[in-house]
Protein backbone atom coordinates (compact mmCIF):
# COMPACT_ATOMS: atom_id res chain seq x y z
CA UNK A 1 0.00 0.00 0.00
CA UNK A 2 1.27 3.44 -0.89
CA UNK A 3 -0.12 6.60 0.63
CA UNK A 4 0.94 10.17 0.00
CA UNK A 5 1.66 12.11 3.18
CA UNK A 6 2.47 15.73 2.55
CA UNK A 7 3.18 14.91 -1.09
CA UNK A 8 5.68 12.17 -0.15
CA UNK A 9 4.70 8.60 -1.07
CA UNK A 10 4.90 6.28 1.97
CA UNK A 11 4.31 2.53 2.25
CA UNK A 12 3.61 0.05 5.00
CA UNK A 13 2.00 -0.11 8.41
CA UNK A 14 2.66 3.54 9.31
CA UNK A 15 1.02 4.66 6.07
CA UNK A 16 -2.05 2.58 6.93
CA UNK A 17 -2.24 4.06 10.44
CA UNK A 18 -1.94 7.60 9.07
CA UNK A 19 -4.63 6.91 6.45
CA UNK A 20 -6.98 5.38 9.07
CA UNK A 21 -6.48 8.32 11.45
CA UNK A 22 -7.10 10.76 8.60
CA UNK A 23 -10.38 9.03 7.76
CA UNK A 24 -11.45 8.96 11.42
CA UNK A 25 -10.63 12.66 11.82
CA UNK A 26 -12.53 13.57 8.65
CA UNK A 27 -15.54 11.57 9.80
CA UNK A 28 -15.53 13.20 13.25
CA UNK A 29 -15.22 16.67 11.71
CA UNK A 30 -18.08 16.00 9.29
CA UNK A 31 -20.27 14.80 12.18
CA UNK A 32 -19.56 18.02 14.11
CA UNK A 33 -20.32 20.15 11.05
CA UNK A 34 -23.57 18.28 10.35
CA UNK A 35 -24.62 18.57 14.01
CA UNK A 36 -24.21 22.34 13.87
CA UNK A 37 -25.99 22.55 10.51
CA UNK A 38 -28.98 20.68 11.94
CA UNK A 39 -29.10 22.65 15.21
CA UNK A 40 -27.21 25.96 15.00
CA UNK A 41 -28.39 27.00 18.49
CA UNK A 42 -26.82 23.91 20.08
CA UNK A 43 -23.84 25.83 21.50
CA UNK A 44 -26.11 28.48 23.02
CA UNK A 45 -28.22 25.76 24.64
CA UNK A 46 -25.09 24.18 26.14
CA UNK A 47 -23.91 27.54 27.48
CA UNK A 48 -27.29 28.18 29.11
CA UNK A 49 -27.19 24.89 31.04
CA UNK A 50 -26.34 25.27 34.73
CA UNK A 51 -22.82 24.30 35.61
CA UNK A 52 -22.36 21.07 37.58
CA UNK A 53 -20.00 23.07 39.79
CA UNK A 54 -22.60 25.71 40.65
CA UNK A 55 -23.56 23.84 43.82
CA UNK A 56 -20.04 24.49 45.13
CA UNK A 57 -20.29 28.18 44.35
CA UNK A 58 -23.26 29.01 46.52
CA UNK A 59 -22.14 32.48 47.54
CA UNK A 60 -24.56 34.62 49.53
CA UNK A 61 -24.16 38.35 49.88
Amino acid sequence: MSVGIGGVPVQGVIARVVEDNKQIAEQALNEIINKHKEDPAHVIKEIQQPSPFSQFLDIKI
